[in-house]
Formats: structure tokens, C-alpha cells, sequence
């Protein structure tokens, strides 16, 4: 009887396949996995956990024709400490931006008067912004501590007059 050794020979071969893509598959994740990581944006630059965090309150959000001026009532849940502030826009013919930050918020005056200020963590407030007409909607989009502009979180449409 003859004993073939070629049976031996495709289990070793089999197990050498095997092992060299255990070893590849390492070395490829080695790689990719703090590539990928460093792509991720920090939590201090995500955007989407304030996207609908930052929403326009129906309460006082209207335009005052004769004045010419558009109230905004912001609402800001529980990321005070993620934004630096939000530009609002008012939309329509002549559409317009006006930044409602920390640092930059000379477009923009307290309802009621007194120093700018924004909401604290699930508080609102009210701004006026001077509009020559009435705007066909209204979008806020929040400004992370980083300067970065996130989309619009909310928008309103059909605005009311005061």
C-alpha cells in the first residue's frame, strides 16, 4: 500500500493561508483604526449633538412692521457649554444673517432692552433684529465654541406679525 504525503502537504499549506491573513488582517487594522479615529470629530466639534437642540419659540417670534423690527425667541436645551452663540437668518427677498454670539453680536438687542445675553441651558430668550421687511422664514443655525457654522438646527415659516 502507498501512502500519499500530498494530504499533509494541503493542511500545511491551508494553515500557512490561513495565518498570513490573520496577519494582514492585523496589519490593515493596526492602520485604519487610528486613522479613522483621528478623522472623527472631537465632541467639542460634533454637530449633531446641538442640531435640534437650539429651536425658535413660537412665544415671541414676530414682526413688528412699524418699527421694522423681526423678534426671535431662541430656545437652547441642556448644550450651553457646546455653542459659543447662533446666527439667525431671516429669510425672504432681501435674506439676511446676523450672528448672535458671545463675542460678535452687534446686529442683535435684547427684547426689552438691557445687555446681550444668551439663553443658559434649557432657558429662552428674546432678540430683535432690525428687518426692512418681513421675512418669509426664519432659520437659526447654531456656532460651535470652535467658529464652526453647524446647519440650520430649526426653522420657522410663516411668520407672524406682532
Amino acid at each position: 500500500m502507498i501512502k500519499k504525503k500530498s494530504a499533509q502537504s494541503q493542511i500545511v499549506a491551508t494553515v500557512l493561508l490561513i495565518l498570513i491573513t490573520i496577519v494582514a488582517a492585523g496589519l490593515i487594522m493596526a492602520f485604519v483604526i487610528p486613522f479613522v479615529k483621528d478623522k472623527l470629530p472631537s465632541q467639542n466639534e460634533n454637530c449633531l449633538e446641538v442640531i435640534s437642540k437650539v429651536r425658535i419659540s413660537s412665544g415671541y417670534t414676530c414682526y413688528d412692521s412699524p418699527n421694522n423690527t423681526q423678534s426671535v425667541q431662541i430656545h437652547i436645551d441642556d448644550i450651553r457649554d457646546s455653542i459659543k452663540g447662533f446666527v439667525i437668518e431671516l429669510g425672504g427677498p432681501s435674506s439676511k444673517a446676523t450672528r448672535a454670539l458671545e463675542d460678535d453680536n452687534s446686529g442683535v438687542s435684547m427684547y426689552g432692552g438691557g445687555s446681550f445675553e444668551l439663553p443658559n441651558n434649557t432657558e429662552e430668550r428674546t432678540y430683535n433684529i432690525p428687518a426692512d421687511t418681513k421675512p418669509t422664514y426664519i432659520a437659526v443655525y447654531p456656532v460651535l465654541k470652535n467658529d464652526k457654522l453647524c446647519e440650520a438646527s430649526d426653522t420657522a415659516r410663516d411668520v407672524e406679525d406682532c
